[in-house]
C-alpha cells in the first residue's frame, strides 16, 4: 500500500517541490559571515578547479557546503568534477543536492537535464529543462537552450512528456 494519496506519485511531489521550491519551515537563514566563508571555500575551489587540481578544488567545494549546506553552487560545482571524472550517480546525486539546496539555482537544472540525457532518461531530462526554461529570462542564452531541447526531445523522443508522473 502507497504512502501517498490515490494519483499522488513520489514524483509528481518532487517535482512540486522543484518548481514551487522548499517549505517555508526548512528556511533558515545562516549568518552573513557563515555565508561569506562558504563563499571563500568555493572561490578558492574555482581556482584550483581552473588551475587543474580538481582533487584540491573537490575538497574546497565540500568544506563550502559544510560550513553551509545549502550552497547550491558547490553542491552543482562538485557535480561537474565527478561528471568529468566519469562518476555519474555521484553527479547526479550533487545536482540534484543543488537543486533541493537552492531551487531557483538554475545551472544545476542544465547539468541535471545533460546528464539524464547522457543515461538515456528523457522523462527527468524533460523535468529540468522545464524548470530551467521556467528559470531564465527570455534573453537567458541557457533558457533558449532548454526550450529548444524542450522541442527536439518533443520530436525524437516524445513518449518522454507522457511517462512524466508515472510510477517507478
Amino acid at each position: 500500500m502507497s504512502k501517498f494519496p490515490a494519483g499522488i506519485s513520489p514524483l509528481i511531489i518532487a517535482f512540486f517541490i522543484i518548481c514551487v521550491g522548499k517549505p517555508v519551515f526548512c528556511a533558515q537563514e545562516l549568518p552573513a559571515e557563515i555565508k561569506e566563508q562558504a563563499q571563500i571555500y568555493r572561490q578558492e575551489g574555482y581556482k584550483l578547479q581552473k588551475d587543474g587540481d580538481l582533487q584540491g578544488a573537490f575538497s574546497c567545494y565540500q568544506k563550502a557546503t559544510l560550513v553551509d549546506p545549502d550552497y547550491a553552487v558547490a553542491y552543482n560545482d562538485m557535480g561537474v568534477i565527478l561528471e568529468s571524472a566519469g562518476e555519474l550517480n555521484a553527479a547526479k546525486e550533487m545536482y540534484l543536492k543543488a537543486t533541493v539546496a537552492n531551487t531557483d539555482y538554475p545551472n544545476s537544472y542544465s547539468n541535471l537535464a545533460l546528464l539524464y540525457e547522457k543515461q538515456k532518461d528523457y522523462a527527468n531530462a524533460v523535468l529540468c529543462w522545464i524548470r530551467r526554461a521556467i528559470l531564465g529570462e527570455e534573453s537567458d542564452p541557457w533558457a533558449k537552450a532548454a526550450r529548444k531541447r524542450l522541442e527536439d526531445i518533443a520530436r525524437i523522443y516524445p513518449q518522454a512528456f507522457s511517462k512524466i508522473g508515472e510510477n517507478r
